[in-house]
């Protein structure tokens, strides 16, 4: 039972940190090579890119920035980019309506599994009972992300349902 335990736990390790690595590099590697000129606006002067070099640790390694960003993220002193703002103040500000989101689309997915659950138990075989069987079938394989996307564009954009940002 211990040696379960103990390779559970190096996998979480194992998949924690290639997690944190793949995060770094798609927000300071991937995108434009240098997140200083991301934070440094539009037109940026060359003695501001250096400036913010400095502040933020761009001028060093890479292996450097990393190991700066785990040891900002372990003692809860990250800092947003955009906005100077400090990361764990804001998870901390933001979870009470987070938690009501999560609350409130848990309970509405509860109430049209029982009913739907109810419908098709009752026409157990027929067509409604396969159809909605399918759509359960591709709504939980499908990504949330993509799904969140087609929802956007056809409520949004073409039914003008919701508002699309600005």
């Amino acid at each position: 039972m211990a040696r379960f335990v103990a390779r559970r736990l190096v996998s979480l390790i194992a998949v924690l940190f290639a997690i944190s690595v793949i995060t770094f590099a798609i927000f300071n590697i991937i995108p434009n090579g240098d997140p200083a000129y991301r934070l440094a606006g539009r037109t940026p002067t060359p003695g501001q890119l250096d400036a913010i070099r400095r502040t933020w640790g761009f001028d060093k390694p890479v292996t450097v920035q990393y190991a700066r960003m785990m040891e900002q993220v372990f003692t809860g002193k990250i800092v947003s980019y955009t906005n100077q703002t400090n990361v764990v103040d804001e998870i901390k500000q933001g979870f009470p309506r987070t938690l009501s989101l999560a609350l409130g689309a848990a309970l509405i997915w509860l109430f049209f599994a029982i009913v739907l659950g109810l419908y098709t138990a009752v026409k157990a075989g027929r067509f409604a009972d396969r159809f909605l069987t399918v759509l359960a079938l591709i709504g939980i394989s499908m990504p949330v992300f993509w799904i969140g996307a087609l929802m956007s564009y056809y409520l949004g954009f073409k039914a003008g349902i919701f508002p699309n940002g600005g």
